[in-house]
């Protein structure tokens, strides 16, 4: 059976029984395609480095550069990710 979503019934409820901002989800969405770009182009350049010719130590020192980078890269992400957590949990509590 299907359930016609778009009616005007269905609007109304969602919209007064929403606990959050209704931009939260295009937010979490944005901040999700972000830390994935970062990850793919992390690990296109572990890969990349891994197959280079480059000496062992030397692959070793660009890699332990690298995931540092990484990290410092996704912090401010990560941390809009559990602020909007604690939000939503907040609006529960």
């Amino acid at each position: 059976m299907q359930v016609d979503v778009q009616h005007p019934r269905f609007e109304e409820t969602a919209a007064r029984d929403r606990v959050y901002s209704p931009d939260i989800l295009p937010w979490i969405q944005s901040l999700l395609a972000i830390l994935a770009d970062i990850d793919v182009a992390y690990e296109q350049k572990i890969d990349a480095i891994e197959r280079s010719t480059r000496d062992e130590r030397l692959k070793r020192e660009m890699i332990a550069g690298l995931r540092q980078r990484h990290r410092e890269r996704r912090a401010f992400y990560l941390a809009e990710l559990e602020a909007i957590q604690n939000q939503v949990r907040a609006s529960f509590s």
